[in-house]
């Protein structure tokens, strides 16, 4: 392959990155758009747990809750289709593990793993992220 078709190569992808890069753009802004969407369902969640009776109010605020932790994980979902950093993947995945530990961990197996899981999460951040080279890229 000569100099000219290097840089036809070269070309080609900077187009095709440029393309991904709107595309993810784009669907950023689809999950922000629903996350705003659901946030009426959050004030409707909130009265139902003012009007709910005592002992059926935890099934009603379990709701609330797995309803904000999973608006939660789509706007960290969206920083991280933006960002483009480890720091962000790690974030979504630290939501996502948090969101099914408080929303449906039924089994003392499931929460023992994502407590682990969170611990790994923690410990990757720790010591094998470099927080340092998230500055010099920007």
């Amino acid at each position: 392959m000569g100099l000219d078709g290097k840089k036809k190569f070269k070309k080609i992808e900077n187009i095709i990155t440029n393309i991904i890069m709107w595309l993810e753009l784009v669907l950023a802004l689809f999950i922000l758009g629903a996350v705003i969407l659901s946030c009426k369902d959050i004030i409707s969640l909130i009265y139902k747990v003012f009007i709910t009776e005592a002992l059926d109010s935890y099934t009603v605020l379990q709701g609330l809750l797995s309803h904000v932790l999973l608006l939660v994980v789509g706007l960290e979902l969206a920083m991280m289709l933006i960002k483009h950093n480890p720091g962000s993947v790690l974030e979504v995945m630290l939501y996502a593990v948090s969101r099914k530990m408080l929303v449906s961990s039924s089994t003392t197996v499931e929460l023992l793993l994502g407590v682990i899981a969170l611990g790994l999460i923690f410990l990757i951040d720790k010591y094998l992220h470099t927080k340092d080279t998230e500055k010099i890229i920007k």
